[in-house]
């Protein structure tokens, strides 16, 4: 169902692109055309997900198959909206796809042994370091054109290539500090370590805090900071190590608001007296000051001409916006499908949610502390680039997670959803080995 979703789509936007080239429109003749030859790349997106869901049904059969089928239809959905806004990039965001749907199967493969996976996290830990430095290379705020230019942390690989290190970093942050969580009972002594969350949570802080000051990425910081955090309040009684404390849940809500409080209190100062930071809250908060080149502003008023049900899908005008293709690549999609549209993609987020939820639910141990952060980097990456479309919150980096345009993203993201699939089919195999000798299949 999500091939023919994904097929019509793509054919009723290349129609849609024609007509607007026949109208005068600014799609033009050229781009028609390039549009319908990516038809090719549209099918080995198709045959890779056909793939991957074939391997992920043989070697972990009891992993869940809605998540799949979700994160497909995003995944295929922003491919025609990549192409159509770029041509020339179908083929790039093809490959990233293609990426994605591997990392996807390998991950869910791979990661079986997540207890294995999670007893490693020294070398999650210098992966996240080298991620951090590579997108510190990039430049910062723009301000000398007169209007704000976000930070853009993509590294060049020479003249045809650019990835995101941060979008990589992020979910490589949250696996170290689940692992950190499960192997530090073993390294250190209860005297040291009061909760089991203390090694993990203060290392994901620590990078969290990295990507605020030296990248400037406060969507990304927010993002490594809760998925940190958030176990500590969902953690339950089951004990990793039987000489680590449990600690009560009032106890562990005063230390979640106390390591809230501080950590806003601390992104309140830095926005006063860093400028890279300042500059975001300023845009934010006074967007109309600089209407030339305002990307929020000419957001707004693509989502405004969609109205309802949208100007149709290669109707709309995507060369008016700031980098469409990726951090207002929700923006086209309201422009073209409309608030309908718009509204369509926030319940396939919710729904993703809702599986990852119950997913880390069914969960033991640190398999619940692991899928309820994948699951968290995965909603909170959403919330925050649609709500930084809308003007809810100051714009940053974030890019809407499966839809758009970036290869390291793509791939962080997706390693994010294979550890999902992979904890669902750990928890998952017990019961149907259970039905299995209940129904007495051999």
């Amino acid at each position: 169902m999500a091939g023919v979703v994904i097929c019509t789509t793509f054919a009723v936007a290349a129609l849609g692109v024609e007509q607007n080239s026949v109208w005068g429109g600014a799609g033009g003749r050229g781009a028609t055309e390039s549009l319908w030859s990516s038809a090719g790349w549209l099918a080995a997106v198709l045959a890779g997900g056909a793939a991957a869901h074939v391997a992920i049904r043989r070697w972990a059969p009891n992993s869940n198959e809605t998540l799949f089928g979700i994160i497909g239809l995003l995944m295929g959905i922003g491919w025609v909206f990549v192409a159509r806004v770029d041509a020339s990039l179908a083929s790039e965001q093809a490959v990233a796809v293609l990426l994605g749907f591997a990392a996807i199967a390998g991950t869910s493969i791979a990661a079986r042994r997540l207890d294995w996976l999670l007893d490693r996290p020294g070398a999650c830990v210098v992966v996240a370091a080298a991620l951090l430095a590579a997108g510190s290379f990039s430049g910062g705020a723009d301000l000398s054109a007169g209007a704000y230019e976000p930070p853009r942390q993509w590294l060049n690989l020479g003249t045809m290539l650019s990835v995101q290190p941060y979008g990589l970093a992020k979910i490589v942050v949250v696996i170290a500090a689940c692992g950190l969580t499960a192997t530090a009972p073993r390294w250190l002594r209860p005297r040291f370590i009061p909760h089991r969350h203390v090694a993990g949570a203060s290392a994901a802080a620590v990078g969290a805090w990295a990507l605020l000051i030296i990248g400037a990425d406060l969507a990304s910081s927010v993002i490594v900071f809760a998925a940190a955090w958030l176990p500590l309040w969902l953690d339950g009684d089951d004990l990793v190590g039987s000489d680590v404390p449990t600690v009560p849940r009032s106890t562990r809500a005063t230390a979640l608001s106390g390591v809230i409080i501080s950590y806003a209190v601390g992104v309140v100062v830095l926005t006063t007296v860093y400028d890279r930071l300042s500059a975001q809250v300023h845009y934010w908060l006074n967007p109309w000051t600089e209407a030339e080149g305002a990307t929020v502003v000419d957001a707004a008023f693509a989502i405004s001409a969609g109205g309802i049900s949208g100007v149709g899908p290669g109707l709309g005008a995507p060369q008016h916006l700031h980098e469409p293709h990726s951090d207002f690549i929700f923006a086209v999609i309201a422009e073209e499908l409309g608030i309908l549209g718009g509204c369509a993609l926030l319940v396939a987020f919710t729904l993703l949610i809702g599986v990852g939820g119950g997913i880390a639910q069914r969960a033991h141990r640190t398999h619940r502390l692991l899928a309820a952060a994948a699951t968290s980097v995965i909603g909170l990456q959403a919330l925050l680039a649609i709500a930084d479309v809308l003007r809810l919150l100051p714009h940053t980096v974030g890019a809407l997670p499966f839809v758009a345009y970036g290869p390291l993203a793509m791939v962080g993201n997706c390693i994010a959803a294979g550890l999902l699939l992979a904890v669902s089919n750990a928890s998952d195999a017990p019961r149907a080995e259970s039905q299995q000798l209940l129904r007495g299949d051999p």
